[in-house]
């Protein structure tokens, strides 16, 4: 800085005074380099006590301009006061036309304008990119604690019902409820294996939904019927875990299950959708409700993918198209 200044006021003393051109007096070098430093240095120490008693991020105009002036002050302070003493000392004359100051001082309090504006964008760049990471930061966590309310909600919600069921059962059947039993623990098993995921392939989550289809077909027998149709081809794709379980138990939740109206159940894929389709024969009486179903289903997708959960009714039938992620989709996983 010291160099580039004293070069640029010899280069205006040339413009001026032809007979002088651009001079390289290694004295006045080493002193402009020397200027330099005592100038960063004290520039650098009144900046750090505005940012203690005047910080950018209260006032950015008033501190601007207080930075603006106080370091334009002390330059040329500094400037007029150290070149007036080293040429003292190296015996050169004081006196000194009020051109070559006027220089000096215009040249200096540019130079000060212009790294005062590089220090204020240098300062908001890298509030900005500080904010940008914070935001990164609390996305993520947010999305983490949607994720794990969300697996709370479910469990409690199923585990509810598969003990009422369970209690039933005890004491009419108990080989069937010692089948229950064995099915809910493996339920349980894939959801611990799934818990810190979150995304799973299809074929993990139809051996997970497989666990609870028998245990629901434990509960109602043929009062419940449910056809597969998934190609392997799509068995290495993803979805966010227990979404099938979910489609399912919303659909036994909701609708009549009965010797008379058996609850009909179709999952097949299409393009790069799963499409759950059931009849329609909504209970009477909702009963019990967590307000979890449909609504937790989306909340999963909106957490890892920007495509959205199509849902159809009609008279007969209620159709839910939830989106397939590819192999190689990342998501979000904890």
């Amino acid at each position: 800085m010291g160099i580039g200044t004293q070069f640029f006021v010899d280069f205006i003393y040339s413009l001026f005074y032809e007979e002088s051109g651009i001079r390289f007096q290694w004295q006045e070098y080493v002193i402009a380099i020397v200027i330099a430093f005592i100038i960063l240095e004290g520039v650098r120490w009144i900046n750090r006590r505005l940012e203690k008693y005047l910080p950018w991020v209260e006032n950015i105009s008033t501190r601007f301009f207080a930075q603006l002036v106080s370091n334009s002050l002390f330059v040329v302070l500094a400037v007029t006061g150290l070149k007036f003493l080293f040429d003292r000392l190296l015996g050169k004359p004081i006196v000194r036309p009020m051109f070559d100051d006027v220089v000096v001082i215009t040249t200096t309090f540019s130079i000060t304008v212009i790294v005062v504006a590089i220090e204020m964008g240098i300062y908001f760049l890298n509030r900005w990119r500080r904010s940008m990471v914070e935001l990164e930061r609390f996305k993520k966590s947010s999305l983490e604690f949607r994720h794990e309310m969300l697996k709370t909600q479910v469990n409690p919600h199923f585990l509810f019902n598969s003990l009422n069921t369970l209690s039933s059962l005890v004491y009419s059947d108990p080989e069937t409820a010692y089948h229950f039993i064995r099915q809910l623990a493996s339920v349980y098993r894939n959801v611990l294996e799934h818990r810190n995921k979150g995304l799973v392939t299809i074929e993990e989550e139809l051996k997970a939904t497989s666990s609870y289809i028998d245990l629901m077909r434990l509960r109602f027998g043929d009062k419940l019927n449910l056809q597969f149709n998934i190609s392997e081809e799509k068995n290495f794709h993803q979805v966010p875990p227990l979404m099938l379980q979910l489609l399912i138990e919303n659909a036994i939740k909701h609708n009549v299950v009965s010797e008379k109206y058996p609850l009909s159940l179709w999952i097949t894929i299409e393009g790069d959708q799963i499409i759950i389709k059931n009849t329609l024969r909504l209970k009477s009486s909702k009963g019990y409700s967590s307000k979890i179903g449909l609504d937790n289903i989306c909340s999963h997708y909106d957490i890892v993918t920007d495509k959205k959960v199509v849902i159809e009714q009609t008279e007969e039938f209620f159709t839910v198209k939830i989106p397939i992620l590819d192999p190689d989709y990342e998501g979000v996983n904890y």
